[in-house]
């Protein structure tokens, strides 16, 4: 990781306008479309940024962390216990993850799908499901684009 990478993540936890953080998120890697909503304190993959993708009108909430790879230990990479690379986290169009919320690495969130407060998500959530809990379940369906209730 290169040193301004780091400083870039450093802004982008601590800006206090969306823009700005959803700009310095870029220069790190992130691959944020617009009009997307990035809240304060927001942590990113540091060491593979550019394996989360989030899509037009996404909405994350502050204190939610994004990780795209699981590091072991010192001790269990010299015992071979565990090795898995980085894998993609795809936030789609519209979808919403709640404040305290982990996405774990290898994740789609549906488009308009709703992830709760403190969930940790460690398989994909289907279009406009809400999900929660840890590990994090669907709840409730909360329809297709363009449906009334």
């Amino acid at each position: 990781m290169k040193v301004g990478s780091r400083i870039f993540r450093i802004f982008a936890w601590l800006m206090p306008y969306s823009p700005l953080r959803v700009f310095f998120h870029r220069l790190c890697g992130v691959r944020v479309s617009q009009g997307a909503y990035i809240g304060n304190f927001v942590l990113m993959d540091g060491q593979y940024p550019e394996y989360i993708v989030i899509e037009d009108e996404a909405s994350i909430a502050p204190f939610t962390m994004i990780m795209a790879h699981s590091g072991a230990s010192p001790f269990h990479q010299r015992l071979k216990l565990y090795h898995k690379g980085p894998e993609r986290v795809w936030i789609k169009r519209g979808a919403w993850i709640a404040a305290g919320a982990i996405i774990l690495p290898n994740v789609v969130v549906g488009e308009g799908a709703i992830v709760a407060a403190g969930s940790v998500v460690t398989r994909d959530v289907p279009d406009y499901a809400v999900v929660a809990g840890i590990p994090a379940k669907q709840i409730k369906d909360v329809g297709s684009k363009g449906e009334s209730e």
